[in-house]
């Protein structure tokens, strides 16, 4: 079903399952990694991360950090490989055929995953902010057979259903509600007997598992292509010591706050947190006070955040370091990290010996890309994304593709069996960001030192992070010049203390029509989740920088905030 048009990984991208050592070579000047980890490429991403689960098959495996709702690692194995059976045979599913996810962090997002997946279909995990707008666009563009949802959010994928030409679809509803008509019941579908229901054949390692939603490094949001091997390898190479943290397996917890949508969440966190058999406690959406009854409650053993969290944990007063006193890993990534933030909280954590690695990664190259292999220290200049992962490669390139000298600035390029098969139904796309030799531009400007860490110092891409999601300007732009009274607009990022950055736009008035700021913001604001919101206010202009072939010139702007 998927026409994905583009290069797909051939022998070129295979050779980076072959790399092993940390080596600048100097005729490519093709940087390799110096962690070793065996790649096993004829497994799905499923029994790679399940490999181990009967080790540990009576201890939890999910729980519920708001109603305490336990899942043993035998329970949930049964209940995703129950669900397995059942989805296909229910709703007459083939593999390949896409179900769409909506729901927050819960035990049911992973059984859902999973179940899915060692079915042979495909998960698209939508954020529960979208507005039905937003969502009627990706359920169209994924081409999804049926959506998992719970109560809360159904009305808004029924408003999603009837803005949509082909109508409606089948709805699974997690949670027992018995006023809810014409929806599946997931608790159904999760305990039924499969005996004697045919199963759908196994997915093998290059078939798709995953299609999340990405603007790359500008535009639109776009379906990246995962595969089983993809994952596989992601999760493979930053689970290496040298990436994650060396602790021992089925003893330790951690709490997920991450977005299970997000990729970070699905792979890095999912994926890490059950292949080694850890307990994962969810929480369907950051909350203050759930967020420290989850602290006091579980003392979590290690912790995947992004830059917004650690900066709460270190100043808020709710949050003691008693609460923190098992953590002994934390991983950062998804925004820049600020300095002064890592020395405060590595203050709060120091009782714990508590490492702290900063990462970097994109939905294109299936989670993780780098990490750092020591931990951050207290009063660090300036702040390294860390060294490739395992079985992988990286290499800083100039304005003409060539590949610069150590030291020197660039675009960073990545390669490596993590590397998506390109964009759904988008060829265009899918060229500008990959080679045809398997290289991924990621839109940044970093630089290489001679041990093989890498910073990032600028964005190529137009990209907004707002708390580690991704903002798109040409999406708000797109919706704010269809106001009347807008001449014409661009949008950009501004740093912000606690969001990393929040958009603001820039807008030009069209003669004869008198708009306000808060007319502006009260236009978008219906239209998008509440994170792409014009947190950053509105600037009038005369007129938007330009360049002679028309790109807004977003630096400038930059250069004309006040």
């Amino acid at each position: 079903m998927f026409a994905l048009v583009g290069r797909r990984l051939g022998a070129a991208a295979d050779r980076s399952f072959l790399v092993k050592r940390n080596i600048f070579h100097e005729a490519s000047k093709i940087f390799t990694s110096d962690s070793e980890t065996h790649l096993p490429t004829d497994v799905n991403f499923v029994d790679y991360v399940w490999k181990d689960y009967k080790k540990w098959e009576r201890k939890f495996a999910l729980t519920c950090g708001i109603s305490g709702r336990n899942f043993t690692y035998g329970q949930t194995f049964g209940a995703f490989d129950r669900l397995s059976v059942n989805l296909p045979s229910e709703l007459n599913l083939k593999s390949g055929d896409v179900v769409a996810v909506l729901l927050p962090n819960m035990p049911e997002f992973p059984i859902t995953f999973f179940g899915a997946a060692s079915a042979g279909l495909i998960i698209s995990p939508l954020n529960p902010l979208y507005t039905p707008d937003e969502l009627r666009k990706l359920l169209a563009c994924s081409k999804a057979k049926v959506v998992v949802t719970i109560a809360s959010l159904l009305p808004k994928v029924r408003s999603a259903f009837e803005k949509s030409p082909g109508g409606e679809m089948p709805v699974i509803l997690v949670g027992e509600d018995d006023t809810e008509k014409d929806v599946i019941s997931f608790e159904k579908l999760i305990s039924k007997d499969v005996r004697g229901i045919p199963r759908l054949e196994k997915p093998g390692p290059e078939n798709v598992v995953v299609l999340p939603f990405s603007s790359g490094t500008t535009g639109s949001p776009k379906g990246v292509v995962l595969t089983h091997l993809n994952l596989v390898a992601n999760v493979n190479s930053c689970s290496h010591p040298h990436a994650i943290w060396n602790f021992e397996t089925g003893d330790d917890s951690t709490i997920g706050v991450i977005p299970f949508f997000h990729i970070y969440g699905l792979v890095i966190l999912i994926g890490i947190t059950i292949s080694r058999g850890n307990r994962l406690i969810t929480l369907p959406k950051f909350d203050p006070n759930t967020f420290v009854n989850a602290l006091k409650t579980y003392k979590p053993s290690y912790l995947f955040l992004v830059p917004p969290l650690i900066h709460h944990i270190a100043r808020s007063p709710q949050i003691t370091s008693e609460m923190l006193s098992n953590l002994k890993m934390v991983g950062t990534g998804a925004a820049p990290i600020n300095s002064k933030i890592i020395d405060e909280f590595l203050e709060k954590t120091k009782n714990a010996g508590t490492i702290v690695k900063n990462g970097y990664g994109m939905t294109e190259t299936s989670g993780g890309a780098t990490s750092m292999q020591e931990s951050l220290q207290p009063n660090q200049q300036e702040i390294s994304i860390g060294k490739i992962i395992s079985n992988a490669e990286v290499k800083i390139v100039g304005e003409k593709d060539e590949a610069l000298p150590l030291g020197e600035e660039g675009e960073l390029w990545i390669r490596g069996p993590h590397i998506m098969k390109g964009y759904l139904d988008n060829d265009q796309a899918t060229k500008e960001i990959l080679t045809e030799d398997g290289w991924l531009r990621t839109g940044d400007v970093a630089r290489m030192h001679a041990d093989g860490s890498i910073y990032i110092v600028d964005r190529l891409k137009e990209l907004i992070k707002v708390n580690g999601f991704q903002v798109s300007p040409t999406e708000l732009e797109g919706l704010l010049i269809t106001m009347p009274g807008v001449a014409d607009v661009a949008v950009i990022g501004v740093p912000h203390n606690e969001q990393g950055e929040v958009p603001r736009a820039f807008v030009v008035k069209r003669e004869g029509l008198e708009i306000t700021a808060k007319e502006v913001e009260h236009f978008l604001e219906p239209k998008v989740a509440k994170f792409k919101r014009l947190g950053g206010g509105v600037q009038f202009v005369d007129e938007i920088p330009k360049s002679a072939a028309g790109k807004i010139l977003r630096r400038n702007l930059k250069a004309m905030i006040r």
